[in-house]
């Protein structure tokens, strides 16, 4: 009786593992400490229209830097932060980065294979997760970079 017990007992533990790894982690975060990160490029689109509207600033961390400065691909844990403002335009035609839109994440993770190994993520001005369909939104447009390893950002000195 008491093997039977061990043993149902041990059923109860591998089935409850199972069933937390298929849940997949909890929704992305943004790394507490992204503002430490290298600031690799900023740009700006401007036209209202464009789903990727407003000045974008891109960081990458230490961990892949290197490979975004000489190329190749990008190691596991490499992580881009985008983070997206408005564009304000003065009455004397300056160009402005108004207030904060929302950040694109991505994560270099081997077991997103769906996604070429990258994990995506989109997150409201304040950090909050905003779920997304992740394959249309975001790989589908990085997949045309695949000899970039997925990634459009380029370092700039």
């Amino acid at each position: 009786m008491k093997k039977l017990s061990l043993l149902i007992g041990v059923i109860f533990i591998l089935v409850s593992t199972i069933s937390f790894a298929e849940m997949g982690s909890k929704e992305p975060s943004l790394p507490k400490d992204w503002r430490s990160f290298i600031h690799a490029k900023s740009m700006v689109i401007p036209d209202k229209s464009h789903d990727l509207y407003g000045f974008h600033h891109i960081y990458v961390n230490k961990t892949g830097l290197e490979t975004l400065k000489k190329g190749g691909k990008y190691p596991q844990g490499t992580i881009f932060i985008g983070v997206f403002y408005d564009v304000v335009t003065e009455k004397d035609n300056s160009i402005h980065q108004g207030k904060k839109l929302f950040y694109v994440y991505m994560k270099k993770d081997k077991a997103a294979t769906e996604t070429g190994g990258w994990t995506y993520a989109v997150f409201d001005p304040n950090g909050k997760y905003l779920k997304k369909d992740v394959k249309t939104e975001c790989y589908a447009c990085h997949s045309t970079v695949k000899d970039s390893d997925y990634i459009f950002t380029k370092f700039i000195e």
